[in-house]
């Protein structure tokens, strides 16, 4: 970590800020307009921009030149120091963190005078380890004020947080008619996400070669591995930038608090699973020659059982983040006998899955794993269906089978 003192910070900060290819994430309570205006710039060039910023009376015009500026990659965490969600709320904290690759942090405001006149001092990430700790730094920042914002009933209409275009009710809901949404809950999934590969030989005379690659997920609240092919194909096509969904009506919000502390024990985790799922015995075989009394002869070939085990720092990763997925869980109620639940991706909107309500024992279930009765067409679990009939046997729910 360098540090500065001196004033001007801005030659610290603003040259890595106007060059930002991908992402700039910044707390500064004060908020120039003139700096207001070249973050909406950037806004608009596709590049993500966070900003945790005050309601003070010094913001006015550059709250006012984000709000019109309003678009996907801008996102704005406005905190009113008076009150959040009935408490007090006032961040002092000022932090820069730039395409992930550069972490300053110090007294700076995202002002004139805190750029350009004013004695500020200042830390400077120099490593990987230390940006991404700032990273975790201002996401725990970031979602939790976001939170306490959030009233409890639910997400009030025209408010704009970490969402982007709210999705449609009936979205998915294709084969209900006359459906009636019995609720609406937007749930925030935490993940890390890790792209990795290796190649690396082992032995000698000939050496055996091992290599791996792939796109891993893990689940923030579980520290497990996802398998769901659906889920790791939805964090992997999808940008960061296209998690930001925008609210229209009123929804349930839930978070799924996460358990992992930081970024360096997510990648801990995977490299685990890697090392472990890449540890396997293998044959090594020579074509050995010996020396006797001054001649060369072949010995034969030779085979012996190996374990390979791959090395820690022979992984690359090319590719790494943290990612809170929105994820919609819809119900519908058709009937009384007709309930489902639809679960859909909130950044693309294709379903995850479906679930019915068994009418008889009221267990969820997969819509692929339910039986239609055969007169009403209702979907019943195996357990609940009954069949009648001696030769030509229908399946039937249990009303149908009351009424027959």
């Amino acid at each position: 970590m360098r540090t500065y003192s001196g004033s001007s910070a801005g030659s610290e900060i603003m040259p890595i800020l106007k060059n930002a290819r991908e992402s700039a994430w910044i707390i500064s309570p004060w908020l120039g307009k003139e700096y207001a205006k070249e973050l909406a710039a950037l806004s608009q060039r596709g590049i993500e921009v966070r900003i945790i910023t005050s309601n003070v009376d010094y913001n006015i015009e550059s709250l006012e030149i984000l709000k019109a500026s309003e678009n996907p990659n801008l996102i704005l965490l406005v905190l009113d120091k008076n009150k959040t969600n009935g408490q007090a709320t006032f961040v002092h904290s000022k932090t820069y963190i730039i395409d992930k690759e550069h972490g300053i942090s110090g007294s700076a405001n995202l002002t004139y005078s805190g750029l350009n006149s004013n004695v500020e001092s200042l830390s400077i990430a120099e490593t990987e380890e230390e940006v991404e700790k700032m990273e975790t730094d201002f996401m725990r920042i970031w979602m939790g004020f976001e939170r306490r914002g959030m009233p409890k009933e639910g997400i009030s209409s025209g408010t704009s947080y970490s969402l982007r275009n709210a999705l449609p009710l009936l979205h998915n809901f294709g084969g209900v008619t006359e459906p009636n949404v019995k609720g609406v809950e937007l749930v925030y999934h935490p993940y890390y996400f890790f792209e990795f590969s290796f190649r690396v030989s082992a032995g000698k005379s000939p050496p055996v070669l091992f290599e791996d690659s792939g796109f891993l997920v893990l689940d923030g609240a579980t520290r497990q591995i996802i398998n769901d092919n659906l889920l790791v194909e939805e964090i992997k096509n999808n940008p960061i930038k296209d998690y930001v969904l925008k609210t229209e009506n009123k929804y349930r919000l839930a978070i799924h608090q996460q358990k992992i502390e930081s970024f360096r024990e997510a990648r801990e985790l995977v490299l685990n699973h890697i090392i472990e799922k890449n540890t396997r015995h293998y044959t090594q075989r020579y074509g050995n020659r010996y020396r006797s009394y001054g001649r060369i002869s072949d010995y034969g070939p030779r085979s012996y059982d190996r374990i390979f085990v791959p090395y820690r720092n022979i992984v690359s990763f090319i590719k790494s983040g943290f990612v809170q997925v929105p994820v919609w869980y819809c119900e519908i109620l058709e009937s009384e006998r007709r309930h489902y639940q639809s679960i859909v991706f909130g950044a693309s909107g294709r379903k995850w899955t479906e679930f019915v309500y068994c009418p008889e024992c009221q267990k969820k279930i997969w819509t692929n794993e339910t039986i239609d009765c055969e007169i009403c067409g209702t979907k019943v679990c195996n357990n609940c269906i009954n069949e009648k009939g001696l030769i030509f046997k229908k399946k039937l729910c249990g009303l149908c089978l009351s009424k027959s």
